[in-house]
C-alpha cells in the first residue's frame, strides 16, 4: 500500500494542476469498473448508453492489483464508478482523492460477504466516503443468487447517474438478470440432488457459492489464492478428499495448480478448472467468452465432480 500512497499522492498533485473538471471521451456515461464481473455486469446494464472500462487488466490477480497514476486519472474521468468491496483496497484512497470529481461510486458487494452466521462489520463508500470492515469474505459474484443483487444495484446507479435513460438500463438489467437467475435454478437443482455435497478448491472463492446452494467448499488456499497452506493444511485436507470420497480437485485459470496437483495425486482425485471470474484468462479472451458462459462452464464441471461415481 506504500506505493498506492505515493500513486495517489502524485495523482492530487496532477489534479490540483489541472483543474478538477470532468473530461468525458464521449456521449455516452462514462463508468469505471474495478475488475472484470464488476465491468460484465456494468456493460450488460449501462448497453449502448455506457462506455465501461475495468481497471484491473485481464489476466492480472485482483487482490492483488494496485492502481497506476494513469489508472488514477482514468476513474477520475468517469461519471460512475462500480466496485465488488474488500478486494479492492485501494479504492478508499482513490475516492477520497478523486472526491472533487464526484464521480458516483457504488460498492455491489455491501451486507453480502457475511458466511456462516458470522457477524462482521461492512464497508460503504459513497463519493469518497467509507466505514471500516473487519474480515470478511469478497467472492459474492460468485453466487447467482448475490450476482443479480450486484446487478440490481449497479442499475439503480446508472439510473441515478443518468435519468434521461433510465428505462433503458432497467430493461437491460431485467433481461440480464433473468439469465442469471436461469444459472441460479441450474444450481438449485444440481446441489439438491447431488449424491455427494463436498468439492475441494485450490482457492477458497467458492464458500458464498456453496453456502446459498447447500454445498461444502474444502479449500487448499485461503481468500487470497497466494496464502499458502502449512503441511499440517494440506494432511487435513487431503485426509477430507479421501474421507468424503472427492473424485475432483478444482483448480484456477489465473492461478498456479500445483498445490491442487499435489492433494490430486495424494488421493487419486483428478484435476479440473473452477473459474473464479476474477479475470479472463487468455483462452476466455481467445474464445470471447463472458460470465453466463463461464458460470455454465463451473456448473458443468461442479455437476461432473459431485455426481462422479
Amino acid at each position: 500500500m506504500k506505493r498506492l500512497c505515493l500513486v495517489i499522492l502524485a495523482l492530487s498533485l496532477l489534479m490540483l494542476g489541472c483543474g478538477g473538471e470532468k473530461q468525458k471521451a464521449s456521449d455516452k456515461l462514462q463508468v469505471a469498473a474495478s475488475f472484470y464481473p464488476m465491468a460484465e455486469f456494468a456493460r450488460n446494464v449501462g448497453g449502448d448508453k455506457a462506455e465501461v472500462f475495468a481497471l484491473v487488466p485481464d489476466g492480472a490477480e485482483a487482490h492483488d492489483w494496485e492502481p497506476s497514476p494513469a489508472d488514477l486519472s482514468r476513474l477520475g474521468r468517469a461519471q460512475v464508478f462500480v466496485y465488488n468491496g474488500i478486494v479492492e483496497p485501494w479504492a478508499k484512497q482513490a475516492l477520497n482523492a478523486l472526491s472533487e470529481r464526484k464521480i458516483l461510486a457504488v460498492q455491489t458487494g455491501l451486507g453480502l460477504y457475511e458466511r456462516g452466521g458470522e457477524v462482521v462489520e461492512e464497508e460503504h463508500h459513497e463519493h469518497g466516503h467509507n466505514c471500516s470492515h473487519g474480515k470478511q469474505d469478497p467472492h459474492v459474484w460468485i453466487s447467482p443468487k448475490k450476482a443479480m443483487v450486484q446487478v440490481e444495484r449497479i442499475t439503480a446507479t446508472l439510473c441515478e447517474a443518468d435519468e434521461k435513460n433510465a428505462k433503458y438500463y432497467q430493461d437491460n438489467s431485467a433481461k440480464y438478470v433473468e439469465q442469471i437467475r436461469a444459472l441460479d435454478i441450474q444450481l438449485t437443482n444440481l446441489a439438491k440432488n447431488a449424491p455427494r455435497k463436498v468439492f475441494v478448491t485450490a482457492h477458497a472463492a467458492f464458500g458464498h457459492l456453496a453456502d446459498d446452494y447447500g454445498l461444502k467448499q474444502m479449500a487448499v488456499n485461503g481468500l487470497s489464492p497466494h496464502a499458502e497452506p502449512t503441511p499440517a493444511d494440506l494432511q487435513r485436507l487431503i485426509k477430507v478428499v479421501k474421507e468424503e470420497n472427492v473424485r475432483n480437485v478444482f483448480f484456477e485459470t489465473l492461478t498456479d495448480p500445483k498445490l491442487a496437483q499435489l492433494v490430486a495425486d495424494e488421493t487419486g482425485a483428478q484435476v479440473a478448472v473452477l473459474d473464479p471470474l476474477e479475470g479472463l484468462s487468455a483462452e476466455g479472451r481467445k474464445k470471447n467468452l463472458d460470465y453466463l458462459q463461464i458460470m455454465q462452464q463451473n456448473i458443468h464441471n461442479l455437476q461432473i465432480a459431485l455426481y462422479a461415481k
